[in-house]
């Protein structure tokens, strides 16, 4: 929490803002050579990608975790050697391999892929925007402090307990349609949820050990990652 930024830094917000450009620059250059008639989704979902990197740098969020908590070093670790091999096998797939292509035109699932995708990001950002309101700073020290009974009343904490590893999650399955990429589905089901799964178990932990019985009563009511449809539509 303490690496989060809190008051515009120009420095880093130019830095930000000239490595986007390079990244979209050499993105646009790189996937409109290598596939001349098929860039369009592939190219929309690396800009929608970095766009989304850059404002999660910016403010100092981890890329892939809540940042509610210091994440685990360890799990950050791993599930970093996963996802990045990730995306690169969703591209070489699509561009050269073709080793686990959907056998339908490529749009179909392609458009509902980067919905997902957006959904994700969506999900991620609004989490993050809303957690950065309600820190106070600690007079003194200038640590950071979430106060537990507001972080527990945000809207997207009243779908899970952790939205913006559900972010993730719907972030790596976008990914996969975006590329009409069947394997990416299963490493997501069989990589990318475990891992995502463990990170939430040391997270737990962490705001167990902080919030006490607050965090006991607010985990007996909402769900650990995935929602509860019927009951969110009954409430409503």
């Amino acid at each position: 929490m303490s690496s989060l930024v809190f008051k515009f830094k120009t420095g880093r917000f130019v830095w930000t803002f000239l490595i986007t450009i390079y990244f979209l620059i050499f993105f646009t250059n790189f996937l409109t050579d290598a596939l001349p008639e098929r860039s369009l989704i592939p190219l929309i979902l690396a800009c929608s990608f970095v766009i989304w990197l850059a404002v999660e740098y910016y403010f100092g969020s981890p890329f892939f975790q809540s940042g509610v908590v210091q994440p685990s070093p360890l799990w950050r670790g791993v599930f970093a050697f996963f996802v990045y091999p990730y995306f690169g096998y969703l591209g070489a797939d699509f561009i050269w391999l073709g080793w686990t292509q959907i056998p339908i035109n490529h749009l179909i699932p392609g458009i509902f892929g980067l919905l997902l995708f957006w959904l994700g990001v969506y999900l991620r950002l609004s989490t993050l925007f809303s957690f950065l309101k309600i820190i106070q700073i600690k007079s003194g020290s200038g640590e950071p402090l979430a106060p537990i009974k507001r972080l527990l009343k945000l809207k997207t904490q009243k779908i899970c307990r952790h939205p913006r590893y559900l972010g993730t999650l719907i972030q790596l399955i976008g990914a996969a349609f975006a590329f009409s990429s069947w394997g990416g589905l299963v490493l997501t089901l069989i990589l990318g949820l475990p891992l995502i799964l463990l990170q939430l178990r040391y997270e737990e932990n962490q705001l167990c050990q902080l919030a006490g019985q607050e965090w006991d009563s607010y985990r007996q009511s909402v769900p650990l990652l995935f929602p509860r449809c019927r009951r969110q539509f009954r409430q409503q």
